[in-house]
């Protein structure tokens, strides 16, 4: 799995949400392509991204916090 691909893809769809939004990554991918993904591929995604968030590598995305999921949650900025 190449996550800097899966990324890539990410990229432009943080650039179309609107400042002050609140995200979770698998909202930014498109139908079922985040089901499919084994349970193991979205934890270590999700480690993933959130180490570009926190590397300023995600352009406008800042770490929001843990949901009540306990997933990551990230704001547009």
């Amino acid at each position: 799995m190449d996550f800097e691909d899966m990324y890539a893809s990410l990229v432009p769809k943080i650039r179309q949400l609107k400042p002050g939004t609140v995200f979770f990554v698998k909202d930014l991918f498109e139908g079922t392509e985040w089901k499919h993904l084994s349970r193991g591929d979205k934890l270590a995604f999700g480690k993933f991204f959130k180490r570009k968030v926190e590397l300023g590598q995600v352009p406008r995305a800042r770490y929001h916090g843990i949901a009540d999921n306990n997933s990551a949650q990230y704001v547009k900025a």
